[in-house]
């Protein structure tokens, strides 16, 4: 698996730079490759004031070394590195660098922090980790600095699963992850009853689903279960919920595209985000 992981040279919160580590250290092996992003550009203030450094290095080969100075000090002087310098100050800029730089590399896997839960406002869109899972092509692993990451490989993964088609592609993306981590499958799905259908019935579709799932996950040989979300409360309130209750060490979610459903406050992928308190795999369909 190539992965990438988008880092700041710059971070003075160490707790999440340390998060980042544990992560990568926990999660991947010799046969995956790991390179650590910075996007360099005058918007980072220690940059811009860098004026002792010729402009020729400072977002270049300066950047790089503070790079290469913070893995040392996580012990992970083996990953590869990479400096893309982005000149426009816009954060979509930086993102789309990123975006485009995973799909000229073959990235599988991007792994980016976001702002702590507690200083990440639930109205304001912009954010580094929001706008990429909207233009990224490939997989993401998000964090923060208050999730909860227990060392050793995920044991419990939660999937949430809409039934929708995207739900399904979704859903064989998240089976390759288990059987790389050799988790269990938790699937999780909040019932939720079309228009003018009787219980009965919706009660026999739920079912009739829930066998399709448990024979593909049996045709895997895969350790798994099927879960039904409480109604009565929200989507993702729901999905948290279980995840709490299972144990799980990560909650993985189809990624809802749209960036004007997001914006009207339709999806489910941001409010996990914002909620969660295990690292978030948003699976790109």
């Amino acid at each position: 698996m190539k992965v990438l992981w988008s880092i700041n040279a710059f971070e003075k919160n160490k707790k999440l730079q340390e998060l980042g580590r544990d992560i990568i250290v926990e999660l991947f092996s010799k046969k995956d490759t790991v390179t650590a992003v910075y996007i360099a550009s005058s918007a980072e203030q220690e940059l811009a004031l860098a004026f002792n450094i010729p402009i020729s290095k400072r977002y270049s080969t300066y950047p790089k070394d503070i790079l290469k100075k913070c893995l040392k000090k996580l012990k992970l002087s083996n990953l590869k590195t990479e400096i893309i310098f982005e000149k426009s100050l816009s954060l979509t800029s930086h993102v789309k660098s990123l975006v485009n730089y995973s799909k000229l590399k073959n990235i599988d896997l991007i792994i980016i922090s976001s702002t702590s839960k507690k200083f990440f406002p639930r109205i304001i869109l912009g954010s580094f980790a929001e706008s990429i899972i909207h233009l990224s092509r490939c997989d993401l692993l998000i964090y923060h600095q208050d999730i909860k990451f227990r060392k050793g490989m995920p044991q419990k993964i939660v999937y949430a699963h809409d039934f929708t088609p995207k739900g399904y592609l979704g859903l064989e993306k998240t089976i390759e992850y288990v059987k790389k981590w050799d988790s269990e499958l938790i699937i999780v799905h909040v019932p939720v009853p079309e228009p003018l259908m009787t219980l009965k019935e919706f009660e026999e579709i739920t079912l009739q689903k829930s066998h399709k799932l448990e024979k593909r996950c049996a045709k895997e040989n895969i350790k798994y279960s099927f879960l039904i979300g409480e109604s009565s409360v929200s989507f993702s309130e729901a999905i948290l919920r279980i995840a709490g209750d299972t144990k799980a060490d990560i909650v993985a979610i189809t990624a809802k595209s749209n960036r004007l459903e997001a914006i009207l406050g339709g999806s489910v992928t941001r409010h996990i985000l914002h909620e969660s308190f295990f690292p978030t795999l948003v699976i790109k369909v």
